[in-house]
This record gives structure tokens, sequence and C-alpha cells, in this order.
């Protein structure tokens, strides 16, 4: 029983030793470790310390005025990715978030098409009485040519008044095609391609 009982202890303490042996390696081996991070952190930092003025302003910043080019179009990708700009043209001035800005002849090409499809294709809807057709149609053209209007008119420096005029008729337009009334449509339709007549002949 002795000898069982010697042998076993003489075993616990050699096991005990050798984890205590083991834990001391690792131990060490982090020390080192963090001890060469140290000396390397150390000398990239005397490295950056250590380098001139001079040697820092050979790889200075040169600012370049842009404003210009923005003004034209210049960032219309981050200008998509502005949340904090909706899709409606404002007052204030031209919208750059859905519609690409064009110079003053295309815009009026533009506008000038988008009359000719509301009286076309809007007036043969309307006569046909295909109401949410004439209606999907109007509203798809009404917003570029709303566009392209307002900055003809920032362009020209006109007066906002006749384009806004031309606005509510079309809004009437739209009201009537809502309320299926074919007559009032129609009769809007005439006067709308009149007004936007000579709305663009004006701005032109």
């Amino acid at each position: 029983m002795s000898v069982a009982a010697s042998t076993s202890a003489f075993t616990g303490k050699a096991i005990a030793q050798k984890i205590t042996t083991s834990k001391s390696v690792k131990a060490n081996t982090v020390v080192k470790a963090s001890a060469n991070k140290a000396v390397s952190l150390a000398a990239v930092t005397a490295v950056v310390l250590s380098a001139t003025p001079a040697a820092f302003a050979a790889t200075g910043i040169e600012l370049t005025d842009k404003r210009v080019e923005n003004q034209t179009g210049l960032q219309l990708i981050y200008e998509a990715r502005d949340l904090e700009l909706d899709q409606k043209p404002r007052s204030d001035g031209p919208s750059r978030f859905s519609f690409q800005k064009l110079s003053q002849k295309e815009t009026a090409a533009r506008a000038t098409e988008s009359v000719t499809r509301i009286n076309k294709d809007v007036g043969e809807y309307v006569g046909k009485k295909y109401w949410t057709q004439a209606s999907n149609e109007l509203r798809r053209q009404v917003g570029t040519l709303r566009f392209d209007i307002n900055n003809l008119v920032e362009i020209k420096g006109a007066d906002a008044a006749q384009a806004k005029a031309f606005y509510k008729k079309l809004e009437n337009l739209d009201f009537s095609i809502r309320q299926k009334d074919q007559e009032a449509a129609t009769a809007l339709l005439a006067d709308v391609q009149e007004t936007a007549s000579a709305l663009l002949a004006s701005l032109a």
C-alpha cells in the first residue's frame, strides 16, 4: 500500500511539474512576441517622426475649383445617391436627381416632343375613353416637360408666371381624365397644345 501511494505521489508531482514548465514556456513566448512588436512599432514611429516637413510638403494636396463644372452636372452619380433630393423639380432651381440636364436646344426639342406626345397619344386615349392609359401617359410626359420648361425659364431669365399657368392647365386636364369627362378633356387638350406652343416659342 505504501509503495503504491508513493508511486502515485511521485507521478502526480511529475505531472504538476510538467504543466508548470509548459505554462512558463508559453508565457515566455508571449512576452518575447510582445517585445518584438513593441520594438517594431517603436522603429516605425522613429522613422515617421524623423521625416522633415519638406518631405510632407512634397506630397501636398492641390485644390482645384470645380464649382462651375458641378453646376453643369459633373457629379451626377453622387447627386443620384443623395437621399435628401427628391424627384420633383423645385422652384428654386432645376433638379439634378432624375433627369439629365441638356443644352438649351436639346431641352427645347425634348419639351416639344413631350407636348407632341400629349397631343397625339393622350388625345387618342381620350378619344377611345382609355382613361387609365391617358392618365399614365399624361403624367409620364408632364414630369419631363415641367423639368425642361423650368430649365428654359431659368436659362432665358423669363417670368415663371406663364409656365405656372401652363402647369395649371395640365392639372385641369389630368383632373378631367380622372373624372372620365371626355368633352372637358378634349377641350383642355386643345388648350394645352395652344398654350404649350406659345410658351415654347417664347423660350426658344
